[in-house]
């Protein structure tokens, strides 16, 4: 049976980078994670179309067969109880020549939420960013996702809504945009 942590408790976590092994855990946290976030917000098509073996097959050929572009990164925060409980997707950017890193997806385990678990990632991926000389990043977070407010409580600052396609359903996406990480960067020093 797996444990549940109290919500007001800080667990030691690692951050490192993910392997081919993380695959089938990468596949749980984005699934789960994001039933839990869209249950109800969103139609269940959404949520339903991608099976748990099909993502990890995905996450694999991610892993070993290079299908992440150029520039990419991606980080796995585990505990010693349960092993991998978030991952963090992130790399250079683009299309906005303000904004040189974005970070793609972050996700954490509904029941290791509100751990500091998500904001070690970020930073992971901020510094990670940093050492290629990059100090911006951007993100994009549907409007419709009650935690979006995440980024703007670590200094992201809302840059305008996009049209996100998921499945066929049109939806809104918050575009937040940090000009300097060095913020975030320092938040766990």
């Amino acid at each position: 049976m797996r444990s549940t942590v109290g919500r007001s408790s800080q667990i030691p976590i690692s951050v490192r980078e993910a392997t081919l092994d993380d695959a089938a855990a990468l596949a749980e946290i984005v699934i789960e994670s994001n039933r839990a976030t869209f249950r109800g917000l969103v139609p269940d098509r959404c949520l339903e179309w991608l099976t748990k073996e099909e993502s990890t097959a995905n996450w694999r050929e991610f892993l070993v067969r290079g299908r992440r572009q150029e520039g990419q990164f991606l980080y796995v925060a585990e505990t010693t109880e349960r092993g991998v409980v978030g991952c963090a997707l992130g790399g250079s950017h683009r299309d906005d020549p303000e904004y040189g890193g974005e970070l793609y997806l972050l996700g954490v385990l509904p029941e290791y939420q509100r751990h500091g678990i998500g904001r070690r990632l970020l930073t992971a991926i901020a510094e990670r960013l940093a050492r290629d000389a990059v100090h911006s990043l951007l993100v994009r977070v549907l409007m419709v996702n009650p935690n979006r407010h995440f980024y703007e409580r670590l200094g992201a600052q809302y840059m305008r809504e996009e049209v996100y396609n998921w499945n066929g359903v049109l939806l809104g996406q918050a575009v937040y945009g940090w000009l300097d990480t060095t913020a975030i960067r320092q938040q766990l020093q």
